[in-house]
């Protein structure tokens, strides 16, 4: 979404991941049918729960499937009232889901070989979203290339937390040395590592390949991001 209108972070779609998850679990529903409310295929669902493929959903389809898991009671409390049949999740809106504008955002350019070069000089800074929240050193990236799409489309705002340690199928940013004036960097998925190296991933076309951790010392990792305005 527009920076600025409602925004939803990383945290926010994992936890509709849990609950869309739960519900299908429980058998309230399933994915076939919250992907059909939407007008989506259906398998489009599931596959953003178990593969994060979108990494978000547009606020309106995220009401209409909070909607549909909260108004559907669990096997054998169908005689109770609407109040016992579970949380019902409030969707924030984005306005609380920020800061102060205070968040410095740095370009990336295209290098050789699926690289980006970032300039850490801020072309301007944004509201700041709660998951980087007094995070020292956050930042954001305006994205060029399409290697990520769907995931980030050109243009869309990678939001970085520094601090954050390596996660296996989360999307980071490394660096050759701690990022400063023109640095080049890597945007992928980090799919798995070890104490020699990284294996990551791209979508488009989709890649798997691995780098070596000594010459890709900093890892950053993705916690969000605003779409192309």
């Amino acid at each position: 979404m527009d920076v600025g209108s409602g925004i939803w972070d990383a945290i926010a779609m994992d936890q509709l991941r849990r609950l869309i998850r739960e519900a299908v679990d429980a058998k309230r529903t399933t994915y076939k049918d919250l992907s059909i409310a939407i007008g989506k295929n259906h398998a489009y669902i599931q596959q953003f729960v178990e593969r994060e493929s979108p990494r978000e959903l547009r606020e309106r389809d995220v009401r209409t499937i909070t909607n549909l898991i909260s108004a559907t009671p669990d096997a054998g409390e169908v005689n109770q009232p609407r109040s016992a049949t579970g949380f019902t999740p409030q969707i924030v809106p984005g306005e609380q889901l920020v800061g102060h504008r205070d968040l410095p955002i740095f370009v990336a350019a295209q290098g050789g070989d699926g690289h980006v070069i970032v300039t850490f000089d801020a072309v301007e800074y944004v509201k700041r979203p709660s998951v980087l929240e007094g995070v020292k050193g956050a930042y954001g990236i305006y994205l060029t290339g399409t290697s990520m799409i769907p995931a980030y489309e050109p243009g869309d705002m990678a939001l970085v937390h520094p601090h954050l340690p390596p996660a296996r199928d989360k999307d980071v940013v490394l660096y050759h040395v701690p990022p400063a004036n023109d640095a080049e960097a890597i945007i992928k998925r980090l799919v798995s590592f070890n104490d020699r190296e990284w294996t990551l991933k791209q979508y488009n076309p989709y890649l798997e390949f691995t780098e070596s951790r000594v010459e890709w010392s900093f890892c950053h990792r993705v916690v969000g991001k605003y779409s192309a305005r």
